[in-house]
């Protein structure tokens, strides 16, 4: 009978995020699991409902004290029921300092994985990010402020990925195109600028401006026609990104509270991954990743988007190629597996987790 730190055993982690279709967390628990790993899954969604409307709203907010007690307890029990020698969580959202530090008291390790541009989310705090074992970043810009806060042996990087049951393309011949310019994502204003000079410059052409927050900022301008009205996710994502001919990849903008702005995004890896042709915001780190005119392209400003946009309706089968170069490029090296494979490599040589499964 194989004790509980045989070597020959699977490494026995409990992840603790959210899980819907699409999601970063469902994905990297999928490539912990192809990498031998056991994963025990802890949903925060079960446990905080989503809130449509007042009622709804104050509901929410009377019940998620409860909800996040329950979600901190049965991280706690999913761990002593599989012995668990890891969490890992994307974010960290609600997971409380003292779940981090009775984890840690029973010889847990503990591991953020953080996808996004500020650590500012509701439900974190410095004292619990000060409390992981090890923070892994998929921002290369945070680094600095990780390394200087928490020290470099506690802190890593591995880059954003797609998920690979999700993100791929479902049209390996002539493509039904709902749209010829699309963008995904929710509204800021530095993206507001951008997609209303777009619409002002092709008002005959098809566009689709896809995520949560738009519609007010959008109303009586050339773009409110334009506005989907509602987010897309998971399958209905990707084949909204395969169904445009063009697909505008940029970011939020300046981020408070520390004005960090992203260079690259899950939708880095996202749009061509489903198919997509990507005209990406330009930096020096996509262009580390991918090459700009035969794999994506790239605007640097509302005038060279429009111009590349005008280029590519014009030149369509430049368009079809550099996708398809695109997507060869991504999958599979950019998938969620394979950073998995790149987040456990890490925590190995970090000595979080043991040397195999």
């Amino acid at each position: 009978m194989l004790s509980a730190t045989d070597p020959r055993r699977p490494i026995r982690a409990v992840m603790a995020t959210e899980f819907w279709h699409g999601s970063t967390g469902r994905a990297l628990a999928q490539g912990l699991r192809r990498e031998g790993w056991d994963v025990a899954e802890v949903d925060l969604g079960s446990y905080l409902g989503r809130a449509h409307g007042l009622i709804h709203r104050i509901a929410n907010r009377l019940l998620s004290p409860r909800g996040i007690a329950a979600y901190n307890r049965e991280i706690l029990d999913h761990a002593a029921r599989v012995d668990a020698e890891v969490l890992v969580t994307v974010k960290g959202s609600y997971i409380t300092t003292e779940t981090l530090a009775t984890l840690q008291q029973r010889g847990v390790r503990t591991v953020n994985f953080y996808p996004d541009v500020a650590y500012n989310h509701d439900g974190s705090s410095p004292q619990a990010y000060a409390r992981y074992d090890q923070i892994v970043t998929t921002k290369s810009y945070h680094l600095d402020h990780l390394r200087e806060t928490y020290g470099a042996d506690r802190t890593g990087f591995v880059h954003h990925g797609y998920a690979p049951l999700v993100h791929a393309r479902q049209h390996e011949g002539d493509v039904p195109y709902r749209w010829d310019i699309s963008h995904i994502g929710n509204f800021s204003p530095y993206k507001f600028n951008h997609m209303l000079a777009v619409a002002q410059a092709f008002p005959e052409r098809t566009i689709a401006v896809i995520g949560n927050g738009w519609s007010g900022p959008a109303q009586g301008t050339a773009l409110e026609r334009h506005v989907l009205g509602y987010p897309l996710v998971g399958d209905y994502f990707a084949r909204a990104i395969e169904e445009s001919r063009i697909n505008v990849a940029m970011h939020h903008g300046p981020v408070p509270p520390d004005g960090w702005q992203d260079v690259t995004s899950t939708r880095t890896f996202e749009i061509p991954a489903a198919g997509g042709f990507m005209l990406h915001i330009d930096n020096d780190e996509v262009r580390s990743l991918f090459v700009p005119g035969e794999e994506i392209d790239i605007f640097a400003d509302t005038a060279s988007l429009c111009a590349r946009i005008g280029y590519y309706l014009d030149h369509d089968d430049d368009r079809r190629r550099i996708a398809a170069a695109g997507h060869a490029r991504c999958v599979p090296a950019y998938s969620l597996d394979a950073r998995a494979g790149e987040l456990a490599a890490l925590l190995r040589a970090r000595g979080i987790v043991r040397g195999g499964a």
